[in-house]
């Protein structure tokens, strides 16, 4: 019994401490999911998680690399972002590939837009003529029908996160419309037209073996540049190009998440990662005896060439944290540099950093179960998403002047409601509210209900010239729709003569006392 606690106690001796185990991880997974789902973001989970993904998917530890740029690189480029930004793109287009939770962090603003949008009328001139506006109402809403306004718009905000900035080309005839998007490396911002960015291609760095995937105006002005006739740099159509940018108020792409992974990204992170203080807390060395002559005392009985060849053996059979020192008639030991005080979780000691680089104080997102704290959390990152509604309603009332629709004594606006998938049902509501009091907001009710102008004017005539839902689909009567006597029914209505003291009843007026 003896022996075997002793060799349990030499095993425990050896022990690794693991800096980051398969429950912290787990805990940090599920911590991590929860705040996903409340739109109230446990960054101290995701900086681990998102620490161990780069581990565990990329060769950071081995290289110092993230794909092919080293960690002061990065840093630099974080630290100088307008002379950099091809850098932030690239290192942030690979942590989409490389991060699960990077990417789910991103999609969380991706994914939170719903685009109820309405087209309103405004500016009409009394010498309009009625029936003229509801011809072009009707045209202008079937136009923005036919584009799938929510799928196209969901395109480009799912890659405004991770990429700050997108460029795309309008595909368009008379029965498709898309935007297709373009790489920014061969684009810069150019001018702003009607309080919206619009950007030049450089047509020089576009592939020819690729041309035929670009729109049919692009191939002309890339064969014009061939032929000399026009500059490298290709400014397309006003209503041919859309530009969104998330950041706006730079003329640089800057990802939103990118002061998060400046902190994640700190070579003195890695250095932990690589264990350097953990190794010297689990690191063991080992004295093994050298036989001396019991005559000479510093003279071994083995040669150093035999000695090593041992030590390399050893050595093949033991981890690389434990050492061997090799002494002259000493006993034999192992001895343990582990600071027994040192109690601290080296990954998780820099979390409070984390909230330094965001701007935001802890408590607003992960430090406080106040459902003011969680409110507030979603109306702010709720704001990200409103400022991107702004400019894509200028890109559409852009498009609505460029092609014609508004005229002198009528004007259209094309607008997006101020609602996510965390607030639709406060926002219908209000508006519902509103209408019950007679405010004039129908159109903006019916928006938050996923109805445009267009599928509402069908569903009209669906229900009303189609179906007659009014009339052909009656409920049967019963005693929730029957708006006839209430309470239970008389004898007279069901054609019962009174009992003795019904008829006492009657003639007393005893029901009506």
């Amino acid at each position: 019994m003896g022996k075997k606690s002793k060799k349990e106690s030499k095993q425990k001796q050896y022990q690794y401490r693991t800096i980051y185990s398969k429950e912290d991880y787990k805990k940090d997974e599920q911590r991590f999911n929860d705040s996903i789902k409340n739109n109230n973001i446990d960054y101290s989970s995701f900086r681990r998680l998102m620490i161990n993904d780069l581990c565990l998917n990329t060769n950071i530890l081995e290289t110092g690399c993230l794909g092919e740029y080293k960690l002061d690189t990065i840093l630099t480029a974080i630290k100088y972002p307008k002379h950099y930004w091809k850098v932030l793109l690239s290192v942030s287009r690979m942590l989409m590939h490389s991060s699960p939770h990077y990417y789910r962090l991103n999609m969380l603003y991706g994914n939170m837009a719903l685009f109820c949008w309405w087209i309103d009328l405004y500016d009409i001139s009394h010498k309009a003529n009625i029936k003229t506006v509801k011809t072009a109402y009707n045209a202008i809403a079937s136009k923005f029908e036919n584009m799938n306004i929510k799928h196209e718009f969901s395109k480009i905000v799912r890659v405004l996160p991770y990429q700050d900035i997108y460029c795309g080309l309008v595909v368009e005839n008379d029965n498709t419309f898309y935007y297709q998007e373009i790489n920014y490396n061969i684009c810069k911002l150019y001018q702003i037209d009607d309080g919206l960015y619009n950007f030049i291609i450089n047509l020089s760095a576009i592939n020819k073996d690729k041309l035929s995937a670009y729109p049919d105006y692009v191939q002309q002005a890339y064969n014009d540049y061939k032929k000399d006739i026009i500059d490298k740099w290709y400014l397309p159509p006003s209503d041919k190009q859309i530009c969104i940018k998330f950041n706006n108020q730079w003329s640089y792409p800057f990802p939103v998440l990118i002061n998060l992974i400046k902190d994640i990204l700190d070579v003195d992170v890695y250095k932990q990662l690589k264990l350097q203080s953990a190794r010297t807390d689990n690191y063991k060395a080992i004295m093994v005896k050298v036989p001396i002559d019991e005559k000479m005392v510093d003279k071994p009985l083995l040669t150093p060439d035999t000695l090593r060849i041992f030590a390399e053996i050893n050595k093949e059979n033991m981890s690389d944290d434990i050492g061997l020192i090799h002494t002259l008639g000493s006993t034999g030991q192992a001895i343990s540099f582990k600071d027994s005080a040192n109690t601290r979780n080296n990954v998780s000691d820099a979390v409070d950093e984390l909230y330094n680089s965001s701007g935001e104080t802890k408590e607003l997102f992960n430090g406080s179960a106040s459902a003011t704290a969680v409110t507030y959390s979603i109306e702010n990152d709720s704001a990200f998403i409103y400022n991107i509604y702004r400019q894509l309603e200028r890109w559409c009332n852009r498009y609505i002047k460029l092609k014609g629709y508004n005229k002198k004594t009528y004007k259209f606006n094309f607008y997006l409601l101020d609602i996510t998938i965390f607030n639709r049902d406060n926002v219908s509501k209000r508006y519902k509210e509103a209408c019950t009091l007679g405010a004039t907001v129908i159109d903006k009710w019916l928006a938050t209900l996923d109805m445009t102008p267009s599928r509402t004017m069908g569903s009209y005539i669906l229900h009303k010239d189609i179906f007659d839902f009014k009339n052909n689909f009656v409920p049967l009567n019963s005693s929730y729709n029957s708006s006839s006597q209430t309470g239970r029914p008389t004898n007279d209505s069901v054609g019962k003569p009174l009992s003795d003291e019904g008829e006492k009843s009657v003639d007393g007026d005893k029901n009506n006392m």
